[in-house]
């Protein structure tokens, strides 16, 4: 009996095993996420030897050295904001229109970025009318499964409405380490789960996207109306039971808003993308390819990480400490 009972035990530990070895990994970049975050982490010193600006080039392949060597994955998409206005722009004009327009200095790293990605491997993704948030959701929802997690590489919390079982967020932090952030993180930080997010910014907003919400509605009622009605839509099936009744009628006042908050704050995961799964497999990269563009960007740092010689050069190198990411 006591030897079934290990033969038992053995058998699911094997099995066990086997599920997880066969479980692939597909990994979702915010690119532009780090592209502006790199960019105003490190000073616009950080130069080629043409003069150009490349602080947020370094930041974005150091990350990408980063994150390919801690997640390893079967699969690597470099999501993109697409060049025409978003539908959520459409929706409501006000969206996003307190931001100021992208610096020359950093618009021109954008090609360098690309640059770095292809030498790589990474498939870039982009849909016009769409951000990269949809360009995420979308893949995350299109291939999780049993089978293979999704792992999203962004600090951006509009993310962790795409968490379930097999999607995961992968923050960098300021430390330079990185922090993983599951279904069960979600409710504790925030109180509620993953999916209901748009709801919680519809009613509280978001000033970082000039989303309005409820006014009046602060975080700590927005959280309570959540946990009492579960949605935005159940709140009004139900309002004549929400009190007090000046409440009531703040909710009554901003009904519209609160619908469109919640319609802004919610990734699209339906985007309008053919794409297959295999052709965004990753392969490794190209040693030669990676070492030339480091090389021309004068990474002396990076290629020493990757192992790759280092020619003596009179420039200056970028520094390797410098940058708070991952």
């Amino acid at each position: 009996m006591v030897q079934k009972g290990f033969d038992r035990c053995v058998l699911f530990l094997f099995n066990s095993a086997v599920i997880m070895f066969k479980m692939q990994k597909l990994l979702l970049i915010d690119t532009f996420n780090f592209l502006h975050r790199a960019y105003h982490a490190l000073p616009l010193s950080f130069r080629d030897k043409k003069g150009e600006p490349i602080n947020a080039v370094y930041g974005v392949a150091a990350m990408v050295i980063n994150v390919l060597g801690t997640v390893k994955p079967d699969y690597a998409i470099a999501a993109l904001d697409g060049e025409k206005p978003t539908f959520r722009v459409e929706n409501f004009t006000a969206y996003k229109a307190h931001r100021a327009p992208m610096e020359d200095n950093l618009a021109s790293q954008i090609p360098k970025v690309f640059e770095v990605l292809e030498g790589f491997g990474i498939k870039p993704i982009l849909a016009d009318g769409y951000e990269a948030d949809d360009i995420i959701g979308t893949m995350a929802t299109r291939f999780s499964n049993d089978d293979c997690q999704v792992i999203i590489v962004s600090n951006d919390h509009d993310m962790w409405q795409l968490i379930n079982k097999n999607v995961i967020v992968m923050s960098p932090t300021t430390n330079g380490k990185a922090e993983w952030i599951g279904a069960e993180e979600v409710v504790k930080r925030m109180g509620f789960n993953s999916n209901q997010i748009p709801d919680y910014k519809g009613l509280r907003g978001d000033p970082s996207d000039n989303i309005p919400g409820v006014r009046g509605v602060g975080e700590k009622i927005a959280k309570q109306l959540i946990e009492d009605y579960g949605s935005v839509e159940n709140i009004y099936r139900n309002i004549e039971n929400v009190t007090p009744v000046s409440l009531r009628e703040k909710l009554l006042n901003n009904a519209e808003e609160a619908v469109m908050s919640k319609n802004l704050a919610t990734i699209d995961n339906d985007c309008p993308i053919t794409i297959d799964l295999n052709e965004c497999r990753y392969q490794g990269f190209e040693t030669t390819e990676v070492k030339e563009i480091l090389e021309k960007f004068n990474f002396k740092s990076l290629q020493k990480r990757l192992g790759l010689e280092v020619e003596s050069d009179t420039a200056p190198a970028v520094p390797d400490n410098q940058l708070p990411l991952l």
